[in-house]
């Protein structure tokens, strides 16, 4: 890959690898899975950074007992 991370064309060429993917001939399945695949992803990084989220507010709540700030 060579355009620069976060940039439109680096995201183009990532989605371009996806879009290799589709072919009716041989992967009649693949439009399907890619859109499926997506979603996973979303819940997958949504999960983790919401259990992430919890244990930061745990740990804040922790922190403000023992110094009495509440």
């Amino acid at each position: 890959m060579s355009d620069k991370y976060g940039t439109a064309e680096y995201y183009s060429e990532m989605f371009s690898d996806f879009l290799a993917d589709v072919d009716a001939e041989y992967a009649p399945d693949a439009t399907e899975n890619i859109y499926k695949g997506f979603l996973l992803a979303i819940d997958s990084w949504f999960n983790y950074h919401k259990a992430q989220a919890d244990a930061y507010g745990e740990f804040r709540e922790r922190v403000r007992k023992t110094l009495g700030v509440l």
